[in-house]
C-alpha cells in the first residue's frame, strides 16, 4: 500500500512539475509585439539611408520588414547587417523601460536606435529576468521577421 501512495506521489509531482516547466516554455520569448513594431519602423528608417546606394527604396525596405520579403531585398538587408542586439534598462522607480537596439554592421559601423515602453509591453522572458534576477539590465539578440518563419 506505502508502495502505490508513493508512486501516486511521484506521478503527482511530476505532472505539477512538467506542466509548470510548459508553461514557462510558452510564456517566454525573446521579442515581444511592441518590440518588433517599435524596430521595424526604426529600421526602415537606417537601413533605407544605408541601402540606397545599392538601389534599395526605401518602400521596399518597409515592405520587407513588414512581412513581404522580396529575396533580392532581404539578401542587402542580411549582407549589411551583422546582428540587432536590444537592451533593455529597468529603472524600479519607473514605470516603464529604456529600450536600446544596437545595430551591428557588416562594415564594422553601429547605429544605436533608443525608445521608452511600458513595462508590461516588454518580452515576458525579460520581465522574468527583472523579476527573478532582480537585476536592472537584460540583454537580447533580435531576428529580422523572415527568420522566424524559417
Amino acid at each position: 500500500m506505502h508502495l502505490l501512495l508513493v508512486v501516486v506521489a511521484a506521478l503527482v509531482v511530476f505532472l505539477i512539475l512538467r506542466k509548470r516547466g510548459h508553461e514557462v516554455r510558452v510564456a517566454l520569448s525573446s521579442s515581444s509585439p511592441a518590440v518588433d513594431r517599435w524596430l521595424r519602423e526604426s529600421l526602415v528608417t537606417v537601413l533605407a539611408v544605408r541601402l540606397a546606394k545599392k538601389g534599395v527604396e526605401r518602400a521596399h525596405v518597409a515592405s520587407a520588414l513588414g512581412g513581404d520579403p522580396d529575396p533580392a531585398v532581404v539578401s542587402e538587408i542580411e549582407t549589411a547587417v551583422k546582428a540587432i542586439e536590444l537592451e533593455y534598462r529597468r529603472d524600479p522607480h519607473l514605470s516603464d523601460l529604456e529600450v536600446r537596439a544596437r545595430v551591428r554592421f557588416e562594415d564594422g559601423t553601429e547605429e544605436d536606435l533608443t525608445t521608452r515602453m511600458p513595462y508590461a509591453e516588454a518580452p515576458a522572458s525579460v520581465r522574468e529576468d527583472f523579476e527573478q534576477k532582480h537585476t536592472t539590465r537584460a540583454f537580447r539578440k533580435w531576428d529580422f521577421p523572415w527568420m522566424a518563419s524559417a
